[in-house]
Formats: structure tokens, C-alpha cells, sequence
């Protein structure tokens, strides 16, 4: 039986701040560089052989279902259409699909969710992009240097971007970690929330970070 271990992520606590209008969206990146500001960065060392606690925000007033992606556990909200749902296989962590990126969209399609997180490292094979149909809105970037954390291990570089489609029907914010840069371990882990306007943003504001905190991550 293949043995996984359990590697706990911490909560990533950063919203993605874009505000929209009715017509003519807005966006609002000074939230999303406060935001910054007021939270801590995780620290996610991989430590293989050891078994820690996922740590995650109460959620209990959200009912919730489980994903399993090749290398990922993550929650997200029971009315939430989940995707792929396909290939799947059985393991010793019980039936999971063989993905390390997926989708969850609300009932009503106002907003979308995103999970990135492969065993160690790579890039998810669209998210990233911005397309001919869309524009970026803001973007910040945040190197940490091992040098200048001596309880960090190797680099880690953070991302904040926010993208929206031309004709605005949709912003797109995303959270990009890449940590233990310039090792042999490094690791990348993506989380994306995708909305209509800022009224299904902030309606789904505490169910999205409950997403995002519920994350773990499997080592091969």
C-alpha cells in the first residue's frame, strides 16, 4: 500500500480585492494591497514523515463536501458544482480524481472557486493566463529571501492578480505562492475566485477563505 503524507497548509488568509459597478465595474486594488498588510503570509516547509493537524476557519455554519485531487484535500460549499469529476481511482485515501487543479461553481454560476496544488511544483494549465478576451487590473509581487528569514526555507515569492474580461462580465483574482524557490523541493500552490460583481463577491467572502483554509496537501 503506498504511504502519503499529510502536509498541513496554513491558512492562507488574503482576500483579493476588486470592486465592480453595475455597468462599468470599478476595481479596488487598495484592498487587496490592505489586506497584505494586515495578514501573514504561511509558512509551508514540507516535512516528510510527519503528520500535522490541517489548520482551518470555522466554517461550521457553511455546509461543506469534500474533494479529492490526486495530492489535495480541499472543502468547498455543498451547493457548489465541483470540477473534474473524472478520471477517478481508489486509493488508500479513498476515491479521488486524478487532478491537481479543479473548479467549483455556484448554483446561480455568479462565482467560481480555484485550487492549484500539485505535490510539489509546476503552474496550472490556464489559470494564469490572461486571455485575448481580457485585461489585467492590478498585479503585486512579493519576494521573501531566505537570507532575510532565517526560519524560512529557501525563497518564496507571492503574487496578487487581478484580471477582468473586456466587456465586464467577470473579474478574476488569484493568489499565487511559490515557496522554496532556488531548492530542490519547491513547492506551488494557487488559489483563484472568479465573480460577477462585487455584491457575489462579498456574498461569498466567508465561504471562499473557509475554501481556501481547508487545503491539504499530500506528499508522494
Amino acid at each position: 500500500m503506498r504511504k502519503y503524507t499529510i502536509i498541513a497548509v496554513l491558512p492562507v488568509l488574503f482576500l483579493f480585492g476588486a470592486g465592480c459597478a453595475s455597468k462599468t465595474p470599478t476595481p479596488e486594488p487598495s484592498v487587496e494591497a490592505n489586506l497584505l498588510n494586515e495578514q501573514p503570509v504561511p509558512e509551508t516547509q514540507r516535512q516528510v514523515g510527519t503528520e500535522n493537524v490541517v489548520s482551518k476557519v470555522d466554517a461550521s455554519n457553511i455546509g461543506t463536501e469534500l474533494y479529492r485531487g490526486t495530492w489535495f484535500d480541499i472543502e468547498y460549499p455543498e451547493t457548489f458544482t465541483a470540477s473534474p469529476t473524472s478520471p477517478s481511482t481508489n486509493t488508500s485515501r479513498g476515491p479521488l480524481v486524478q487532478t491537481d487543479e479543479a473548479t467549483f461553481t455556484s448554483p446561480n454560476g455568479d462565482v467560481e472557486f480555484f485550487v492549484y496544488s500539485p505535490a510539489w511544483t509546476g503552474d496550472p494549465k490556464d489559470y494564469l493566463n490572461i486571455a485575448p478576451t481580457e485585461e489585467l487590473v492590478s498585479e503585486k509581487t512579493e519576494t521573501r529571501l531566505a537570507k532575510d528569514y532565517p526560519d524560512q526555507y529557501g525563497d518564496k515569492v507571492i503574487r496578487w492578480v487581478t484580471i477582468k474580461a473586456k466587456n465586464g462580465s467577470y473579474y478574476r483574482s488569484y493568489l499565487s505562492i511559490k515557496e522554496q524557490e532556488n531548492t530542490e523541493s519547491k513547492l506551488h500552490h494557487v488559489f483563484g475566485i472568479t465573480y460577477k460583481d462585487q455584491t457575489a463577491y462579498k456574498n461569498n467572502k466567508t465561504a471562499y477563505e473557509a475554501f481556501k483554509n481547508s487545503l491539504a496537501q499530500y506528499a508522494d
